[in-house]
């Protein structure tokens, strides 16, 4: 029988290749802008692995679920593949939802509903009804809740094995077995629940040297046969000698075989003799075979390795202007200029400034920002979202309280909270279409109180007591 140890080691570049760094990261929520073109995500430390924690803006996402990609670079300039995760965002006012009820579904079947004590989370634990369900059977059950709203939730499958209702343990009482797709042949063996069945294949016929496939099944005290388990049996000849390795091939993908004639040996190093001038940059699936002394060819042996481009350190740019947009985008150079940064200079790859812009509406803008470097390459655009906040003036007028909302246009409806303490419960009063809103004698009713007001898809909310009620 021979032995072979195939080690490959397949790296490609032109020059010598280094531990590679993580020195950029950045995520997109949709749509991918392009490598270099989504949003930055800060790299404290350049390394081979780097814990990446950041903040996503959700001023300008919608309740809903989205996902977020994310991808890092390498200090040879190589963008690595995205990865993405899910992002929740929830409604401005959160309130916990409910399970109302279970629903289950056996083998396909139509949901049965079954009425649950309400709770956000419950034990769905002997709900399941078996009486129609037969014995010795493995079911796929389908399951899904229902909250206080009418929403249903996603199916999760689970699986239930329905054992008999006198569960007796079986006997193995006999085994068969195939070899290289022949008839069965049975062997009766001591009755047992397990069954020990080493050393039970007649090798008599069977032909030295190779590997031969092999079918077991087992009956039980009730004739039931079990399902086919499938093995392999090498087969050695009855004086074993050890085959040198003579020759091997190897080819790239679906290309023709290429053959190598190697220093005969049992063990062969195969690394580093392949030629990669002709494999495009990327990444490829290897093939390889021997042959040994005797003409017989292995069992071929695959492994994936990437091809690279060759690289260069670049040399450091520097950063010269940079612009600011809001909304839609003007065009590289016809943004607002960003004035000089903090330390009066732009001459760094970073820079941090500071400035304040004015003359905004209240409401959600679109922020766009990008540099120049030395060079006179702009970079991509870098977004932000800026909500200028909305203002609510709670004011006292006799036993009323007045709210006046400085909102955004175009509001259709506004829903007013109250709550006698800043932990709540909140409860709405009303709706209004008007920014003003009176709420008449509530000063008799409690000293102190504390309101929110919100748009119609609950997107802002301001929260501000309203102050102790004057002595009567």
């Amino acid at each position: 029988m021979r032995r072979i140890l195939l080690i490959l080691g397949l790296v490609v570049a032109s020059v010598a290749i280094a531990q590679p760094t993580i020195t950029n990261a950045e995520y997109y929520i949709g749509t991918d802008p392009g490598q270099g073109l989504a949003t930055a995500i800060t790299v404290p430390t350049p390394s081979a692995a780097v814990p990446l924690a950041w903040t996503i803006p959700t001023g300008s996402l919608t309740p809903n679920l989205y996902r977020v990609f994310v991808r890092v670079r390498t200090n040879a300039g190589l963008w690595g593949p995205v990865t993405n995760s899910y992002l929740i965002i929830s409604a401005a006012t959160q309130v916990p939802l409910l399970v109302t009820q279970f629903e289950w579904s056996v083998d396909g079947g139509a949901y049965t509903p079954v009425d649950v004590t309400d709770a956000s989370a419950v034990n769905l634990n002997q709900l399941l009804s078996t009486v129609a369900l037969g014995p010795g059977v493995l079911h796929k059950v389908n399951l899904r809740v229902a909250d206080n709203t009418g929403r249903t939730g996603p199916t999760t499958l689970a699986y239930l094995a329905i054992t008999a209702p006198n569960h007796v343990t079986r006997l193995v009482t006999q085994f068969e077995y195939a070899v290289d797709g022949g008839a069965f042949t049975s062997v009766d063996i001591a009755d047992a629940s397990p069954a020990n069945l080493a050393q039970i294949i007649s090798t008599a016929g069977l032909a030295p040297g190779a590997l031969h496939s092999v079918k077991f099944r087992v009956t039980d005290d009730l004739g039931r046969v079990s399902v086919i388990t499938n093995q392999y049996l090498p087969i050695a000849g009855a004086t074993f000698v050890t085959n040198n390795v003579s020759s091997f091939e190897y080819w790239v993908d679906s290309n023709p075989p290429t053959s190598v004639d190697n220093v005969d040996a049992p063990i062969i190093n195969i690394s580093e003799l392949i030629a990669t001038n002709s494999i495009p940059v990327g990444l490829h699936l290897m093939n390889v075979r021997t042959t040994d002394n005797t003409g017989r060819t292995g069992v071929v042996h695959n492994g994936a390795f990437i091809v690279m481009s060759p690289f260069q350190n670049s040399v450091p740019r520097t950063i010269v202007a940079a612009e600011v947009f809001v909304g839609n985008d003007p065009g590289i150079g016809n943004g607002v200029n960003i004035p000089l940064p903090v330390d009066g200079t732009w001459d760094e790859s970073s820079e941090p400034f500071a400035h304040v812009y004015t003359g905004f509406d209240v409401g959600y803008y679109r922020i766009g920002y990008r540099t120049q470097d030395n060079l006179g390459r702009w970079s991509g655009v870098e977004y932000d979202s800026l909500l200028v906040g909305p203002l609510l003036t709670v004011l006292p007028s006799g036993n009323d309280i007045i709210l006046n909302s400085e909102f955004p246009d175009n509001i259709d409806q506004y829903y007013v909270y109250r709550a006698a303490n800043t932990a709540g419960p909140f409860a709405v009063i009303d709706s209004t279409a008007a920014r003003t809103y009176t709420d008449a004698g509530i000063s008799l009713l409690q000293d102190k109180g504390f309101y929110y007001v919100t748009f119609r898809d609950d997107s802002i909310s301001l929260r501000t007591p309203y102050g102790l009620k004057a002595a009567r």
